[in-house]
This record gives structure tokens, sequence and C-alpha cells, in this order.
């Protein structure tokens, strides 16, 4: 997959000459749009690091889109009773790491939603009343509760004892698809360069075209602050574009209310980025609290509430 040889021309450019380049392109994959940023690479090189990029996108979400009809999420999810599958290793990882991020937030963050995502969609389109849909969601969560799943945690193979369950990979697959990009850029040794995951998640290594950080502003309808992030990817969650009605997987509804506004967690892998900002979301502040003292993965949480933006821990943020 890598088409370059190991001694690159870059490494004789100057830092002032490098660092003033930047090349910027875009992908949509995953249901996402991706903003690649590479600086201090001649242009040729550029683009040949993009491509090889986005057929890495291409390739996950062949794995791991419950959309397509042949992807190992697909397969597992038309298991029946008493049905196996061995699966990609990109797959088992994902699903270890929702497994960890559901066991840390008490089920707060939920793969097993993909037939209540069906429903909101189809509530949506107008094909359900509100009636209908709650209906439906009460028959999907009890379908939910009483199946029964195993994935081996020594071997890529999937089990299913009672079906049920649907899973949706959409709360952490684009974060952990920047996981494999950035192992992707650092075997092509790309080591400047900024991911946007849509507008809601964002990766950065090394330093801008001008030499300076990478910067990131976390805003609320009244407050606003400039931090730098390097080496990190940050995701968000809030109800500027949900509502203040959220789905709640720990039951089933959209009845949801949370005490912040919005909420951004910094990871140094973006898989756990993605979940936690999800996650974290309908936990209480002091729930919150504990989860950045306990779990390691979580360098850093920002929540806003009203007029107000938190740092928890603040000492861990780099502002501007």
């Amino acid at each position: 997959m890598n088409f370059f040889s190991s001694g690159k021309e870059k490494k004789n450019r100057s830092l002032y000459h490098t660092l003033n380049m930047m090349h910027q392109f875009e992908h949509q994959a995953m249901a996402t749009q991706y903003l690649l940023s590479i600086v201090e690479e001649e242009r040729a090189f550029a683009e040949e690091v993009a491509t090889q990029c986005f057929q890495l996108l291409d390739e996950l979400e062949l794995k791991l889109s419950r959309f397509v009809p042949d992807s190992d999420i697909s397969r597992m999810n038309k298991l029946k009773a008493g049905g196996e599958l061995w699966i990609d290793r990109e797959t088992w990882e994902v699903l270890q790491q929702a497994i960890q991020v559901q066991q840390w937030t008490n089920g707060n963050f939920d793969i097993g939603v993909g037939e209540h995502m069906n429903i909101f969609r189809a509530a949506k389109q107008g094909l359900l009343n509100a009636f209908e849909m709650n209906k439906a969601l009460e028959t999907a969560q009890a379908e939910k509760q009483a199946a029964s799943l195993y994935l081996d945690p020594e071997h890529p193979r999937f089990y299913c004892v009672k079906a049920g369950m649907q899973f949706d990979l959409g709360g952490i697959g684009k974060g952990y698809a920047l996981d494999q990009l950035a192992h992707l850029l650092m075997e092509l040794e790309v080591g400047n360069y900024s991911i946007n995951a849509g507008e809601s998640t964002v990766m950065t290594a090394g330093l801008k075209a001008d030499g300076k950080p990478w910067q990131f502003t976390l805003a609320n309808t009244y407050v606003q602050q400039q931090i730098q992030i390097a080496n990190l990817v940050v995701s968000a969650s809030g109800t500027f574009h949900q509502g203040q009605h959220i789905f709640d997987p720990r039951t089933g509804k959209n009845n949801g209310i949370s005490e912040i506004d919005r909420v951004w967690v910094a990871c140094e892998k973006g898989a756990f980025s993605d979940a936690f900002s999800t996650g974290l979301f309908l936990l209480s502040v002091s729930e919150i609290t504990a989860l950045v003292d306990e779990v390691s993965e979580i360098i850093w949480v920002a929540y806003s509430k009203e007029e107000e933006l938190v740092f928890l821990p603040q000492k861990k943020v780099k502002f501007v």
C-alpha cells in the first residue's frame, strides 16, 4: 500500500521552506466529510499521501458501516441465534474499544442501538408519528436487552447466542478511522498535519504552516476559548444541533436532558475521544469529573454551561 521509498528529499529541506507549505484535500466517507491538511510536503507527495489516506477510509467504511450490505457490521447484525463470524482485525479492535467506553460510562455510550437509529430515521422521514415511534422504540429496547452476544477477547470472532441487537458504529467509527490514518501518516513520515472529521472531531500532529502549534476554538453561545492541540484528538457533542431532548441508550427513549450545553473530550486515541464525547453528554457534572479522574485515556474534558466554560483538569489544557 505504501508507494514511497524511505529516503525522501523532504529531509534535506530547510525548516523555513517546509513549514510554509500546506496542502488541503477533502473526501467523503463514513457519512463524514474529512479535511486533510498536510504541512511540509511537496504538492505531488502530499497528493499521493492523501490518495492513500482516502483509500484507507474507503476500506474502513466497507468493513465498519452497517449500510454496506456485506460489511462486518452488517453480517453481525444479520446473525441468527447460534451463529458466529470471523471478523476483520479493525472491526474487532473498534468493538473492543466501544465495549470499554460502554463500561466506563455505565451504558451511556452504546453501539447496540442500530434499530433505534432506524426508528428515528423513519420518524424524521414522516413514516412514523410520535406514538408509533415511541412504541417502536419500546420494542427495540426490549429486544436489545434480551439479546445475548459475545465478542471473543482473544481472537477476532463474534458469536450470537440470542439475536435482537443491531450495531451502529456512528459514535466511534470516525474516531477509530482517524487513529488508522495517524498510523499510516507515521509510516509515510508525515509529521505535521491536521484532519477534521466533520465539524465535531479534529486530530493534529506537529506544527502548522507558520511553524506555530495548531489551534482549536471551543465556543458556545456566550463564551469561546482558543487552545493549542498537538498529537491529540478533540471531539465535541452538544445540544446546538440536536436540541434539548437527546436519545438515552440506557432507557431507549428520546427524553434525555443534559446538565450541560456542549462537551469536548481530548484523548490520544480518536476512537476514545469520539465515543466519550457522546458518552459523557448525559452524565452529571460530578460523574464527568469522576471519569476524568479515573480514566487515564481521557487527557482533558471541557464543557459549557450557560455562560461558563469549564476545563477538567485545567492544568492539562494549553490556552492561546
